[in-house]
């Protein structure tokens, strides 16, 4: 009875086997391009070895391969690839209409390999966590076994430094360019970029100023926050040490942080999306200790105020996932339980000093003479797919005319770019009356009725990179490496040096990007899967507590759907900071259901 069951069970392996190889043999290719030529057969029978043995531990996994909510998901992250790869070539579906049998044999075969690694992870997450949190009830870990946060964080610190050989003082982004041209009146002053980011460079310029050297504070901006971030690490680590998590997810941790070019290469860059990441994470862990049963105290209701706050001054929309955030936390801690212990105040003043700062800074930008962010930063989806409907598809004339009130309409077609929505908003008519911009999204939405494919494809076209592992985009720098903007006009006022070594690190990380397994664990797309499959496991649990915690990375990853480039790499920022922690509480939750079994 037994060989017959691991007989049927090698004929699933082979099947999915082959329907996997078949699968990464194709390549949707346009008609007219060669089609996919097979690689050296030593790499095909080093991926068929490789299959196999994934095939063959997921179907052991108890229960985790058969989870209804993997299939799903692995069958929306394929049909994401399978329709990326078209969009990617054509700008649009075309490919996978030209072409249904080969994009069948593509998504069918990538279904299966994305369940079984799912399913592997899921297993060691919880799986492995209620084994070991079972045995650890009785004996928890040991708080001297392992290191300190900050000596964790040295090691990170440590492993990231190599990496200043290349770019020292330190990388300075677009974003600061502008801001600091802002601050010293070259340009006027705006909070399209938070305008207390623009203050506070404005600060380490005057410093650099009466230091005579700008090279020293952005050297100094660069160390001061890679040492936070390195310490902001480091207790995450600390905390996954301790806990009843699996110590892989530690361990596995720290290597990732360490290694992983996207931590160094951003500690050391002066730009806006570094320090909002950390405020982020350190929001998550707030919440996450606070669900935990840490009892109320004046120090963790200021530090859970403080990362509300530097959430909401350091990114325009980071109010909402500050409030959203502990809007859930003040429910959950309202519960009767939990009501008379009295966790509800550290989120409700938190919350409160979050709208109030945000309040705040609205009166104070008209006093400072500080021009507000341009309403089109919020329009990337309207826009997007008025341009694609108005380039493929013919307009009666009152949508002409409602279109060409806000936008200019014959440079329309011109401007349209599928994976970035600056051009189009470049096109926005500022004078434009209110009258005007009601009726533009009225017939936005009209038009989105009428042409319903057209509207998801520009959409699509402008967010797929977030959650499709490996996919590169050229439109924005992925690293920030070397010189990002022209300084002619700064260079009197403040002056910095571009590390001539830079060039070798930028021709090093192309090179990097030509293997298929960088590409999956550098770009955001990975991230944002793993988004998508750590909440939803949490919800398939029922921890609630632990999804409160995760809330700012599914706000996030929303952000970056609604955002106005396919697939860029420091508005997913947050993603690479919090998915170890997104794990570790899929982790901690498999432990919990350990105990409660016990």
């Amino acid at each position: 009875m037994a060989g017959s069951k691991q007989s049927t069970k090698g004929w699933q392996v082979l099947i999915l086997c082959a329907l996997t190889l078949l699968s990464l043999a194709l390549r949707l290719v346009p008609v007219e391009a060669p089609g996919s030529i097979l690689a050296d057969g030593g790499v095909w029978a080093l991926a068929a070895g490789g299959l196999w043995l994934l095939y063959r531990h997921a179907l052991g996994t108890s229960r985790a391969f058969a989870m209804k909510r993997l299939w799903v998901l692995a069958a929306l992250f394929a049909a994401i690839v399978t329709f990326g790869q078209s969009f990617g070539a054509v700008g649009g579906a075309g490919l996978v209409t030209a072409q249904p049998l080969v994009a069948l044999g593509f998504f069918a075969g990538r279904v299966p390999l994305y369940a079984a690694a799912m399913a592997l992870l899921t297993d060691a997450l919880l799986g492995t966590a209620a084994a070991e949190g079972a045995l650890a009830h009785a004996a928890p870990k040991a708080a001297g076994r392992v290191l300190q946060g900050w000596q964790y964080g040295l090691i990170l610190f440590g492993c990231w430094c190599p990496w200043l050989f290349f770019i020292f003082p330190g990388t300075v982004s677009n974003d600061s360019v502008t801001m600091i041209m802002e601050a010293i009146g070259l340009k006027p002053l705006a909070n399209g970029n938070p305008i207390f980011q623009t203050y506070l460079l404005h600060a380490f310029r005057w410093l650099g100023v009466k230091l005579g050297n700008g090279d020293i504070t952005v050297a100094l901006y660069c160390l001061i926050q890679a040492a936070l971030m390195a310490w902001l690490l480091g207790v995450l680590i600390r905390q996954m040490r301790t806990s009843m998590a699996p110590r892989w997810v530690g361990v596995g941790s720290l290597v990732f942080f360490a290694v992983l070019p996207i931590f160094p290469l951003y500690a050391f860059c002066i730009g806006k999306d570094t320090n909002f990441a950390m405020a982020v994470l350190w929001l998550m862990l707030l919440c996450h200790r606070h669900c935990d049963g840490e009892k109320p105290c004046l120090k963790s209701t200021l530090c859970l105020c403080a990362a509300a706050v530097l959430c909401v001054v350091l990114r325009n929309p980071g109010v909402y996932l500050a409030v959203l955030t502990l809007a859930g936390l003040l429910v959950w801690s309202l519960q009767r339980e939990r009501r008379s212990a009295g966790l509800w105040v550290a989120p409700a003043a938190a919350a409160l000093c979050a709208v109030c700062v945000f309040a705040g800074i609205r009166l104070l930008l008209p006093v400072l003479g500080v021009a507000p962010m341009p309403e089109t930063e919020e329009y990337s989806v309207p826009l997007q797919q008025v341009a694609r409907i108005a380039s493929e598809h013919e307009l009666a004339p009152e949508e002409a005319e409602a279109i060409d009130g806000v936008l200019e309409l014959d440079a329309l077609a011109a401007a349209y770019n599928g994976e970035l929505s600056d051009p189009v908003k470049l096109l926005w008519r500022t004078d434009a009356a209110p009258q005007q911009k009601a009726a533009f999204f009225r017939t936005w939405l009209r038009l989105a009725l009428k042409h319903p494919g057209t509207g998801l494809a520009a959409t699509f076209h402008n967010t797929y990179g977030y959650v499709y592992p490996g996919y590169m985009s050229r439109i924005k720098p992925t690293l920030l490496i070397g010189k990002q903007k022209t300084t002619t006009h700064l260079d009197p006022y403040f002056q910095f040096s571009v590390n001539p070594r830079s060039d070798l690190l930028i021709r090093f990380t192309d090179e990097l990007a030509k293997n298929p397994l960088y590409r999956i664990l550098i770009a955001p797309g990975l991230y944002g899967c793993l988004t998508l499959l750590g909440v939803s496991l949490l919800a398939g649990r029922g921890r609630g507590r632990y999804l409160i915690a995760a809330v700012p990375m599914l706000f996030t990853l929303a952000g970056c759907m609604l955002s106005a480039v396919n697939g860029y790499f420091r508005y997913s920022m947050p993603l690479y900071l919090c998915v170890p922690m997104l794990l570790w509480l899929c982790a901690l939750a498999g432990a919990d259901s350990g105990r409660e079994q016990l």
